[in-house]
């Protein structure tokens, strides 16, 4: 099989994160980043990034095929729902293959009105208030055109709502019925509508929209909601691929659709965690494979943070690293993130170095129990009394818990980090 080259645009949401991660190491599909922002932080290993004008830009068509004809580009992945809406309009005009769902999938999905209108006698869905005189607080506002929970209000009162109708346009809002029990996520993959996968989690903790803590649902009663709920968006939307839809539990304990989303879903990693990778998955789809999802049958649960990215001016050749509390940790463990470094910079062809002042005569027998005695270039083992700096040679870096030996890299001109501090380094 060839490899094909796969463009993720933009590059820089926590989407894009999800489409980076399940592909990184892939030997059939190879990344290719994009973004509209010029200092935008997306990083898969040194990758230049390709900067296209916004998609409303009316030179956005013409920029994006000329990227696709400079990086060869076979598949794109849209990273957020508006490039998702809008290559769907144009894909006609695209000169690589869209991975998403149809215009017409689109255009009920990307507006909550539509959406609710859509599914109003066959799913689920909660009161929509039309009528001001008619509402019975508290009420859920959300953006007619937008995605998760990002530039929703819980309305308590009516003083409350007339605060809210003096800042926003209210036909620019759904009015609903205010759902106060736990929400979920619902990850799918279909063929051609036929529902052929299904997997539920829970939206415990969320930031911009995107949860950050989650817990794969093993409950049978949900679980057979989820897939029934499921199979009914499928076959009435003719899904084909991956995409994703959202419920909340009501007062009395029932499910209601709180939104569909015909993407990559920020937190897809935690049905990937189970061994179902939806961006292979559908770009296989659309090389015309057949599907075949089997996965792990495991609880599984996820908390995460915001990971750093960084940009920096650094530049080296070698990279000298110290032994006892740096690389070798109260002398039981591996520091697995320096390892992670030394192999990064092995990859990239730099010179990697042990060098210590190991007094303890454990030196040998550690590297030879983890098996790390023949990853460095050279072993330099010095005296107590003898000084780092004075071995190290022009563009190095110093890895080192000594802050003493850091300040003397630091004044004689190279760079010198703690372990506190090789996230920086990190690609």
């Amino acid at each position: 099989m060839k490899q094909y080259n796969v463009l993720v645009f933009p590059c820089g949401t926590e989407i894009a994160n999800e489409i980076i991660n399940s592909l990184e190491n892939h030997k059939y599909f190879k990344l290719k980043l994009a973004s509209s922002e010029e200092k935008s932080y997306c990083n898969f290993r040194n990758q230049n990034i390709s900067i296209l004008p916004y998609v409303t830009d009316k030179n956005f068509v013409d920029s994006l095929n000329e990227v696709i004809q400079l990086q060869k580009i076979d598949f794109i992945i849209p990273a957020h729902d508006d490039v998702a809406y809008k290559l769907s309009q144009i894909e006609s005009l695209i000169e690589a293959d869209i991975i998403g769902q149809s215009q017409n999938i689109n255009e009920i999905v990307r507006f909550k009105d539509k959406t609710y209108k859509y599914f109003e006698d066959i799913l689920p869905i909660a009161h929509i208030y039309t009528k001001e005189s008619d509402i019975k607080f508290p009420i859920f506002v959300k953006p007619k055109r937008g995605q998760g929970s990002q530039d929703s209000f819980l309305i308590k009162d009516i003083v409350e709502f007339e605060a809210f109708k003096s800042k926003y346009t209210i036909d620019d809002f759904v009015w609903m019925e205010y759902l106060d029990g736990d929400e979920y996520t619902i990850d799918c993959f279909s063929d051609s509508g036929n529902l052929l996968y299904a997997g539920g989690r829970t939206r415990e903790k969320m930031t911009r929209g995107i949860s950050i803590q989650s817990t794969f649902v093993v409950d049978k009663e949900l679980t057979q909601q989820f897939q029934a709920y499921a199979q009914t968006i499928s076959q009435q939307l003719q899904m084909h691929g991956l995409w994703f839809y959202q419920m909340k539990l009501d007062t009395n304990g029932n499910l209601k659709l709180l939104e569909i989303g015909p993407r990559v879903s920020g937190t897809m990693m935690l049905n990937r965690a189970r061994g179902i990778n939806f961006v292979e998955l559908a770009l296989f789809q659309k090389l015309g494979y057949n599907i075949d999802i089997v996965y792990n049958d495991i609880e599984v649960s996820l908390a995460r943070a915001l990971v750093p990215r960084y940009k920096t001016d650094i530049v080296y050749d070698n990279l000298y690293i110290d032994f006892d509390d740096t690389l070798f940790l109260e002398e039981k463990y591996i520091n697995t993130n320096l390892i992670k470094l030394i192999f990064q910079a092995k990859n990239e062809n730099k010179n990697v170095y042990l060098i210590t002042k190991n007094k303890k005569n454990n030196l040998t027998k550690a590297l030879h129990k983890f098996g790390i005695s023949h990853v460095f270039d050279d072993i330099i083992h010095i005296s107590d009394t003898d000084k780092k700096v004075n071995y190290m040679k022009e563009n190095s870096i110093l890895i080192d818990d000594s802050f003493q030996e850091r300040k003397e890299a630091i004044l004689n001109g190279y760079y010198a980090f703690g372990n506190d501090a090789i996230d920086i380094l990190l690609k």
